[in-house]
């Protein structure tokens, strides 16, 4: 269990609720789709994992366990407060990858193109915690 995320739903709750905040912002809907990429996400404390899927028309998440015949290229792992303060926009991806915070395997490239695009998505992810009852997240 995290100093900020208690229990994985919780950061399901959010993370799904970021991504599907995508339809609002176009631009940066279309710059993801633009990367193809097929990306998980693997968090500790607690446990759980995220599957972004750009590979298609559109964006897709899958919470927990990776659907089969999905075999993601791209694989992030950090502590489920890491990514929740990464969303925030408190973490800076490049220098927690280099202090060891986000570990990494595959090719990383499309996600290193990616990250300056997603800085709307902060504000995005703040307000869906403050609209669904977990501003106490927000630090």
């Amino acid at each position: 269990m995290g100093k900020y995320i208690k229990d994985i739903e919780q950061l399901y709750k959010g993370i799904a609720g970021l991504f599907g905040s995508l339809d609002q912002l176009p631009d940066v809907k279309r710059k993801v789709l633009k990367t193809e990429l097929l990306l998980e996400l693997s968090y500790s404390d607690p446990e759980g994992r995220v599957i972004v899927d750009a590979t298609g028309d559109d964006i897709k998440i899958y919470l927990g366990e990776c659907p089969e015949g999905i075999e993601p290229k791209v694989k992030l792992m950090m502590s489920a407060d890491t990514a929740h303060l990464f969303w925030l926009g408190k973490i800076n991806f490049i220098m927690a990858t280099a202090t060891g915070k986000i570990k990494t395997a595959g090719n990383v490239g499309g996600v290193i193109k990616l990250v300056p695009v997603l800085g709307p998505l902060f504000k995005s992810y703040t307000d869906f915690l403050r609209d669904n009852g977990m501003a106490e997240l927000i630090v």
